[in-house]
């Protein structure tokens, strides 16, 4: 059986494209509600507002209130109805997007993403991740954008971490992925291409995503920083689409999603906290020849991969510990492994991970 969430169902990337969105906002209404928080909606109103009124929008701009929870949704939902708007715009980064899709599904109103860096692939992706006071809750499949619109110049901007967080996430999916496909005898036509997908995008950032990031650094904007922003968004995102959760996920995502329950999560980004996730992935797969690619990388690139790096030292923290169970709970994609993970094997990956790590160190 296939069952896959698609989206978008128009991507748009190139630099100053914001200056000129009128035209491609125009089929879906009049009375956009847009959705960013604070920093976001300083760089994107200044685009937006005039050229808008101009073309005869009536635009809300509404703050963002942080976390992508039931509670938000519901208040956004109040808000856009009260406000009489005809379509949802999203702007930023993976919570608000993620918010932005939930509410837009709920309204059953078209949906646009604009996503200001490329950490994730929210903008193009179709699945959301709702949270509880920080703690992830489920992840659900929600609207794919009806159109995404990339700035990239506004992106090449962005902090180089960004990016670099944006292409550990990438990378997660052919490495949570592969041990899935793998065991498949007979995988559909779906499911096949994202592996195909994957798999380029992985050959795509070891090639030059380091060169992206020293682009970025030098805030210069370059055509090897347009194609990780494109392997970063649109790429993971359709592959994500396309695999569902039977190939997106395996430990990595379950060890970030587990761990929520710990504030120093929480300072971290999700594609740092995923290509952690990653490593100690490959630790429990004894993986020698992808460790011995990925740690070099990961350490050139900037990505936290160390516990104390990841403020996470103190192994005996009882939230550390409850955040395994929940890693390791029932229906947990840490069983999609060919091998059963428990929090005894889950622990001694972590610490292998971390004396591995602090080698590159």
């Amino acid at each position: 059986m296939i069952d896959i969430f698609l989206g978008p169902k128009q991507y748009i990337q190139r630099e100053g494209l914001l200056a000129e969105s009128a035209g491609y906002l125009r089929p879906f209404g009049k009375r956009p509600l847009i959705l960013g928080d604070s920093l976001v909606l300083s760089i994107v109103r200044p685009l937006l507002e005039d050229q808008l009124a101009q073309a005869g929008f009536s635009p809300s701009f509404v703050l963002f209130g942080d976390e992508c929870c039931l509670k938000e949704i519901n208040r956004l939902v109040e808000t856009a109805r009260a406000q009489s708007a005809d379509f949802i715009v999203g702007a930023g980064g993976g919570k608000v997007l993620d918010t932005s899709r939930c509410v837009a599904s709920r309204l059953n109103s078209p949906f646009v993403t604009i996503p200001t860096s490329a950490a994730t692939c929210s903008g193009a992706s179709a699945a959301a991740v709702i949270y509880e006071n920080g703690v992830r809750l489920e992840t659900i499949n929600g609207k794919g954008a009806d159109l995404v619109l990339v700035d990239s110049g506004i992106i090449a901007r962005a902090p180089s971490r960004l990016l670099a967080s944006g292409m550990g996430d990438a990378l997660a999916k052919w490495y949570e992925g592969k041990p899935i496909y793998d065991r498949m005898t007979d995988p559909d036509q779906a499911t096949a291409a994202a592996m195909t997908l994957s798999t380029q995008a992985r050959e795509i950032i070891f090639k030059l995503g380091l060169e992206a990031l020293k682009d970025v650094d030098a805030k210069r904007n370059s055509p090897v920083v347009e194609r990780i922003i494109e392997t970063n968004l649109l790429s993971t995102g359709v592959i994500g689409s396309l695999g569902g959760s039977k190939f997106r996920i395996a430990v990595a995502h379950a060890l970030l999603y587990g761990l929520t329950v710990m504030p120093q999560a929480h300072r971290h980004l999700h594609g740092e906290m995923v290509s952690w996730g990653i490593l100690v992935q490959l630790c429990l797969e004894k993986n020698e020849a992808e460790l011995n690619i990925l740690l070099p990388l990961f350490s050139k690139m900037g990505i936290p991969i160390t516990l104390q790096a990841l403020d996470m030292t103190n192994l005996e923290d009882p939230l550390f510990w409850e955040g395994l169970k929940r890693t390791c709970a029932k229906g947990s994609s840490v069983h999609f492994m060919p091998f059963p993970v428990d929090e005894k094997k889950l622990v001694a990956a972590i610490l292998e991970t971390d004396e591995r790590a602090k080698e590159w160190q």
